[in-house]
C-alpha cells in the first residue's frame, strides 16, 4: 500500500476531500449536496496526484473508506512534512541537502547566547 495518491499499484482510491470525491460536471453543490459522493463506495473520479493520507493503524490495517477520515483524509498538516522534505531535495545535482534554502534561510527563533567567559586566573 502506497499511502501517497497516484503512486504504485495500489493506493487510496476513496480519498474524503470534496476535490477528489465530486465529479466536475460544472454544477455548485452545497456541503449537504456533496454527501451523496462522500457516502458512495465508488472510487473517486478525480485523482489528488501526491497527497499523502495517513499511515496503517497500529495493527497494520488501513481502512480506504472515505467516510473514515482518520485514515482517508489529506491534510494540510499531515503533507507539509512531506512537501518540505521533497522541495528541501529538489534543485541542481550534487549540491547536498537544503538545495534550495527551506530550512537553512529559516531566521533561528532565538538569538545566538554569548560565548562562555574565558577561563578564570586567580
Amino acid at each position: 500500500m502506497s499511502y501517497i495518491v497516484g503512486f504504485g499499484n495500489h493506493y487510496p482510491k476513496h480519498l474524503h476531500h470534496r476535490g477528489a470525491s465530486i465529479p466536475k460536471n460544472k454544477v455548485k453543490y452545497n456541503c449537504k449536496g456533496g454527501w451523496k459522493w462522500r457516502d458512495t463506495s465508488k472510487p473517486n473520479p478525480n485523482t489528488l496526484y501526491g497527497a499523502m493520507v495517513a499511515g496503517p493503524d497500529r495493527h497494520d490495517g488501513f481502512h480506504d473508506v472515505r467516510t473514515n477520515y482518520n485514515y482517508t483524509e489529506p491534510t494540510l498538516a499531515g503533507n507539509a512534512g512531506l512537501v518540505a522534505a521533497l522541495v528541501a531535495l529538489s534543485g541542481e545535482k550534487g549540491t547536498g541537502i537544503d538545495k534550495n534554502t527551506i530550512f537553512s534561510a529559516v531566521p533561528p527563533m532565538f538569538p545566538t547566547p554569548p560565548p562562555p567567559p574565558a577561563p578564570w586566573k586567580p
